[in-house]
């Protein structure tokens, strides 16, 4: 999706041109990166060392929250820039909206699995033992803490994850901004 996102803006002439071949370079490292970082992830996790699984899954999600960011940033770069076209020009700012609710979900089910006691408190019927999580569960919590800015049933015990939210928070009202800016742009 970073790809698409980075070729979009570049044939668009979105990029200011004597910055087009630095966000180009800048592109490619961070993509030949980000598949050494999967490859060690997925040999660690073939390997089962756990040891070695928690701390390439630890990098494989920061840099996917730094991608989120640098996407997000990236719309709001060129948000002026995109002029008519319709709401079909909208495409990426959807994209990248759902890119956002998958790489959280993913940090929610790292935080609670790596926390002591669990990062979150899932709620039960009375008399019930409180469910196991499902990745259901996560894509939940994220999507919530997107479209309605928090969680809604579960209770968010880790500071970290505490963090995290906000930071999902922030990049998701600048999103909305983003798209309400373009939409208005996009039909006039």
């Amino acid at each position: 999706m970073d790809l698409l996102l980075v070729n979009h803006l570049r044939h668009r002439s979105l990029i200011a041109p004597n910055l087009s071949d630095l966000v180009h370079r800048i592109d490619i490292i961070a993509t030949i990166a980000f598949i050494a970082v999967t490859i060690g992830l997925t040999v660690s996790l073939f390997r089962g060392k756990n040891r070695h699984l928690f701390r390439w899954a630890l990098a494989y999600l920061l840099f996917s929250m730094l991608q989120v960011i640098a996407n997000v940033l990236s719309m709001v770069a060129t948000a002026g820039s995109h002029q008519g076209g319709g709401l079909a020009g909208l495409w990426d700012v959807a994209a990248v909206y759902m890119e956002s609710v998958l790489v959280f979900m993913f940090v929610y089910i790292f935080l609670d699995v790596s926390t002591p006691g669990g990062a979150f408190i899932w709620p039960s019927r009375q008399g019930e033992e409180p469910p196991e999580p499902h990745i259901i569960d996560y894509l939940f919590i994220s999507m919530n803490v997107n479209s309605t800015y928090g969680p809604t049933s579960e209770a968010v015990m880790s500071r970290r994850a505490k963090l995290v939210m906000a930071l999902q928070v922030l990049l998701a009202i600048v999103m909305l901004t983003v798209l309400i800016a373009r939409s208005v742009s996009s039909t006039g």
